[in-house]
């Protein structure tokens, strides 16, 4: 791995005028010629920032193209949930030829192909990364979308931030904490709270303070993962998990747990902190939740494929058939999901995905 850039992409959640350079590096692992990260809101397409190759194109396709429907975003949600793809794993050349957007945008500022992944978020917003090549270059390989899934996850996170400070930077805590416009606190040394807003003091009872400035989960599974995320957060090579599920109760709706480290410069924004805890309660339980949680839980494609083959109901041996893998290949790539979603069981795991409902006392 590129050395340093996990840091790099940390330090842009917090300082979102940082992406630029950022992308850049990400473009060079998937020999890109342009990047650009977008915010979509529920009224259309919102703030964004890209390489210089790609400023004149989208400066074009955010005013002009609003309007234009992207099919490659429900597709990639669809069969990438939680992976890069490119534009011919979504589309065939002849609808790559048809489509508005190649023809009026991507093709007339010099670009031929494109790559990227889409970032549901549980407040109904969509994050895309989008990659492009130019014209008489190659079209994106499945390799350079493995080498930007490696990245994905932390990706993910850093853009949720970003995204909910308006993709600008705050210019100190205060600020960001009341910009978010999410439960955020942040974490000093062992742990300790150092900063946080309302919304945070809000999510208790789900969320009690302890001696010595600590937080602490209802949930005794989900206080045990954050909590060694949050043990792990001063580390470079970091936890295996930083975003963990908080399942529905019944007056409550499912959360959504982010642990993210300050890195770099973002330490002058976020003085004396290791980390960020910022919580998205998951509102929209009409949205396909499946992809919301399977895309920012640290899940391989593998494992997303697999944890939404348990939430529409098959059991192992029917999802193993359909997947053209050995049943202890998934029981393998099942218990893996259920460790990273600090799930003990199917049940639990097909409920959790859903979102909806709190999960019953002795459900099997």
């Amino acid at each position: 791995m590129p050395e340093g850039l996990v840091d790099e992409i940390y330090e842009a959640a917090a300082i979102p005028e940082l992406w630029s350079p950022v992308l850049e590096r990400l473009a060079s692992l998937a020999n890109a010629d342009a990047v650009t990260i977008l915010s979509v809101d529920k009224d259309g397409y919102g703030r964004y920032a890209a390489t210089g190759a790609y400023q004149e194109a989208y400066a074009d396709y955010v005013v002009n193209g609003r309007e234009y429907e992207n099919v490659r975003f429900e597709r990639s949600l669809q069969r990438y949930p939680s992976a890069f793809s490119s534009d011919l794993e979504l589309c065939t050349a002849a609808e790559l030829d048809a489509d508005p957007i190649y023809r009026d945008f991507v093709r007339p500022h010099g670009f031929a192909w494109t790559a990227g992944t889409v970032v549901p978020t549980p407040t109904s917003d969509l994050i895309v990364f989008d990659f492009a090549r130019k014209a008489g270059v190659p079209p994106f390989e499945r390799e350079a979308m493995h080498r930007l899934d490696a990245y994905r996850p932390d990706m993910a996170r850093a853009a949720l931030l970003s995204h909910r400070l308006g993709l600008r930077s705050a210019g100190n805590q205060a600020s960001a904490l009341q910009l978010v416009g999410l439960p955020c606190a942040v974490l000093g040394r062992m742990g300790r709270i150092l900063a946080l807003n309302a919304m945070f003091e809000e999510l208790a009872p789900r969320v009690t303070f302890t001696a010595f400035g600590g937080v602490a989960f209802e949930d005794a599974e989900t206080n045990a993962l954050v909590s060694a995320a949050i043990a792990e957060l001063r580390y470079e090579a970091g936890p295996v998990l930083r975003s963990i599920p908080v399942k529905a109760t019944a007056e409550a709706p499912a959360l959504v747990v982010h642990l993210l480290p300050v890195r770099r410069a973002a330490g002058d924004v976020f003085t004396r902190a290791e980390g960020l805890i910022v919580v998205t309660p998951v509102t929209i339980p009409e949205a396909p939740l499946t992809h919301i949680l399977t895309g920012l839980f640290d899940l391989t494609p593998a494992e997303a494929k697999v944890a939404r083959g348990i939430a529409s109901g098959l059991n192992v041996e029917s999802l193993a058939g359909s997947l053209n893998l050995s049943p202890a290949t998934v029981r393998n790539q099942l218990n893996a999901v259920l460790s990273k979603t600090g799930t003990r069981r199917q049940a639990e795991l097909t409920l959790l995905l859903s979102g909806t409902r709190p999960i019953p006392e002795g459900a099997s």
